[in-house]
């Protein structure tokens, strides 16, 4: 099944080929039955206990409802609750470091609700300005799938009006060129040498713990590099339309 020429770690080359012996890549993963269910416990209380640093926000692999209902009052087959299958393959612990450096205020545009009492001529919600306030981290990214874990810079933002952006896995931004932009690259630019040393020593710090509960941290070289012979099932949202499929996409991959 392999295609000559992969040059995959030999432990993470195993650990795909246990999980997809077919070549597909599918949803079928049940946090309950997790390797990760016996050692979530001590190691979110390790990072947790971490100094100098918060483990400030958490997300679970699970899909919460998209929204709520009173069975006395709602049709329920008409307002039926969603699964509540994993809708991701990894859980994603967000640490900070604590310091000025790494908190900074930002802020969005939205959309006014319109008035129709009062725009009766259905005019364009006008916009507004909402200010919030970001951190910035580490994204710990643990898979369920194996004893694997990617690590990548992060943020994260929460604003007046209630809404947020969560802290991601991998970023998708790009300069004006079309380049890919480097989140630790671009966080050393304006914050300066000594900030960045700051994050490489807790990123060395959250290492430490993974690997003492039996994790294995990957490299940005180890997860880009395509599986070849992988391809991912119609549930699944993994790689990018076109393009082969990476050890990210295979072991960190959520449900579409």
């Amino acid at each position: 099944m392999l295609t000559s020429g992969s040059d995959l770690r030999d432990d993470v080359r195993e650990a795909i080929e246990i999980a997809w012996p077919d070549g597909v890549v599918e949803m079928a993963i049940d946090s309950e039955e997790s390797w990760f269910q016996d050692v979530y416990p001590k190691l979110a209380s390790a990072l947790r206990r971490i100094a100098g640093a918060r483990l400030v926000h958490e997300q679970e692999p699970h899909r919460e409802p998209a929204g709520f209902y009173d069975s006395d009052d709602e049709d329920e087959e008409e307002f039926p609750p969603e699964d509540l299958e994993p809708s991701r393959s990894y859980h994603l612990f967000f640490v900070c470091p604590e310091g000025k450096a790494f908190n900074y205020a930002t802020e969005i545009e939205t959309f006014v609700e319109p008035d129709w009492d009062l725009d009766e001529d259905g005019s364009e919600s006008p916009m507004e300005v909402v200010a919030g306030t970001g951190r910035t981290g580490w994204s710990v990214c643990v898979s369920l799938v194996a004893p694997f874990a990617v690590i990548t810079l992060s943020d994260m933002s929460t604003f007046e009006d209630g809404s947020s952006s969560e802290p991601s896995l991998e970023s998708h931004a790009f300069t004006e060129t079309g380049q890919r932009v480097d989140p630790e690259a671009e966080f050393r630019k304006f914050k300066g040498e000594q900030a960045f040393q700051v994050l490489l020593k807790l990123r060395d710090r959250i290492c430490g713990i993974l690997d003492k509960h039996g994790i294995g941290v990957l490299p940005e070289t180890e997860w880009r590099k395509p599986v070849p012979w992988l391809r991912a099932d119609e549930g699944v949202f993994a790689g990018t339309t076109g393009e082969q499929i990476r050890v990210l996409d295979a072991l960190f991959f959520e449900g579409l």
